[in-house]
């Protein structure tokens, strides 16, 4: 007998969609370059060369922003963000001060997240589920808690059958109208000891001799100090539909009882095992967030079975101040950085694994991964879309843009046959205020370089990006303030 040959999966192929044009250029500066050559030439017939350059000389202003992309954003991108980011810090609006004697009265979350409205649900099964509404954008969206088994010790066929249920998973919801996005997020914090202490309580009797008493409560005193602890959720965002489910959360909540079993089996056949998450623990896990020196007495009252009392317009920070490049909140400061490009080439399924594990020298780190899954018909669109335009970069391109454009017909012609849909990548890293930022954006994009992934900064808008990162219902493609039109 001859012994059955492991084949090693690999993943890679993915792709940036883009219409491409004339030159390399977009579709849309080509068009634009087009009309004004035409719109030259004209004004050389009738009015004269003089005034025909003056007119081609106002045109390539105005179209060189749109030619030049830098950080993945045109000139003009990145100008209407400076704008906005002028005119907010200039009525002070990137500031925020809540609590009990401010012209608020609590502590509401800031920023995107201000006039979301937390429900609670009862599933199919008969769990309890918080549901997080954005009603602007008639956004619903549910946490679901949980906990990873690893693959330690686990053969790779069945850790290849795991990451296969979670692409049928990723396909499945793709297939349902109402999803909007699919947030994945690892949480890195320091251990507070409250687990381990009510652990320990509960193992000490009260007849114990008292040196094995005094000994046990040093050990659960001393063994969480300098270490840190992984927490994990997933979060679906649901967009309402019908009239009913925009203007009664109670109709969308009904529907998504339904269907939350099938996505916690879903997930259990993907090697999670999952519970959706209460009101409570969504109040807990955003008031966390914002406030870390609050995860102490929050983690308390979990242990204890209690009731942490904190509402939802009292989750958010007391102190809140974005910066350029950072945000600072409650005594802590935030960096947020995002995907500028997915890993290069071939990887395996392991390829995130040290940018996600706990980091002693980065203690409190969350890295979301958020997928935007496409209907079928969408996603056969855009990888057609993509193909086409992929093979008119090969044609018109030369030298080393004709290789990558090359390169990229391939992974649009095997993203033709897979149908994948979108993903992205942001990554947060939280400290106390005053920390050394430059040596934490060090450390994270050495993280981030051994996970192949390429990050940037996200100036001018961190507030928005810590928000998304928690996976709470803030999706940035949605809520963006800039016209599509700058975009190429």
């Amino acid at each position: 007998m001859s012994a059955t040959e492991q084949v090693e999966r690999t993943y890679g192929g993915w792709t940036k969609p883009r219409k491409e044009g004339m030159w390399g250029l977009g579709w849309s500066v080509s068009v634009a370059a087009f009309g004004g050559v035409v719109i030259a030439l004209l004004t050389v017939m009738f009015a004269g060369l003089v005034p025909a350059v003056i007119v081609l000389a106002i045109e390539i202003v105005v179209l060189a922003p749109l030619a030049h992309s830098r950080g993945g954003r045109t000139g003009y991108e990145r100008g209407l963000l400076m704008i906005n980011w002028g005119r907010t810090w200039w009525k002070r609006e990137t500031f925020y001060m809540a609590g009990t004697f401010s012209r608020l009265g609590s502590a509401k979350l800031p920023g995107l997240m201000a006039n979301s409205k937390l429900y609670e649900g009862i599933d199919a099964a008969g769990y309890r589920f918080g549901m997080v509404h954005m009603p602007a954008h008639h956004l619903y969206t549910v946490l679901i808690r949980t906990w990873p088994q690893g693959a330690r010790a686990v053969d790779q066929d069945r850790v290849d059958e795991w990451v296969a249920s979670w692409s049928q998973l990723l396909a499945t919801l793709g297939e349902k109208p109402d999803v909007e996005a699919i947030t994945a997020v690892v949480d890195s914090l320091p251990e507070t000891g409250n687990r381990l202490a009510s652990e320990v309580n509960r193992l000490t009797l009260d007849t114990a001799p008292a040196p094995a008493r005094q000994m046990m409560a040093q050990l659960a005193e001393a063994l969480p100090s300098e270490s840190v602890r992984t927490e994990s959720w997933c979060s679906v965002s649901f967009k309402a539909t019908t009239p009913a489910r925009r203007k009664d959360p109670a109709e969308q909540a009904e529907e998504i009882g339904r269907r939350l079993p099938l996505i916690v089996a879903a997930l259990a056949d993907a090697g999670v095992r999952a519970r959706p998450m209460t009101g409570e623990e969504v109040i807990a896990l955003m008031r966390r967030a914002w406030d870390p020196a609050a995860e102490a007495d929050l983690e308390a009252a979990a242990e204890a079975g209690e009731s942490h009392g904190v509402t939802w317009d009292d989750a958010g920070p007391i102190h809140h101040d974005q910066k350029l490049d950072r945000l600072l909140h409650d005594g802590t400061v935030s960096v947020t950085w995002e995907m500028d490009g997915a890993p290069e080439g071939v990887v395996r399924e392991r390829v995130l694994q040290r940018l996600i594990a706990p980091n002693e020298q980065v203690q409190r780190k969350r890295v979301a991964i958020i997928y935007r899954p496409h209907s079928s018909g969408d996603a056969a669109q855009i990888v057609d879309d993509d193909y086409k335009n992929a093979l008119v970069a090969e044609q018109t391109q030369r030298g080393v843009g004709s290789a990558t454009a090359s390169m990229r017909v391939e992974s649009t012609e095997q993203a033709r046959k897979e149908q994948a849909g979108g993903h992205g990548t942001l990554v947060t890293v939280t400290e106390r205020a005053g920390a050394d930022v430059p040596a934490l954006e060090a450390i994270t994009k050495d993280l981030s370089s051994q996970a192949r992934l390429k990050i940037r900064r996200c100036y001018r808008y961190q507030a928005a990006a810590f928000s998304a990162a928690l996976g709470a219902g803030v999706l940035l493609p949605e809520m963006v303030s800039l016209p599509r039109v700058v975009a190429e």
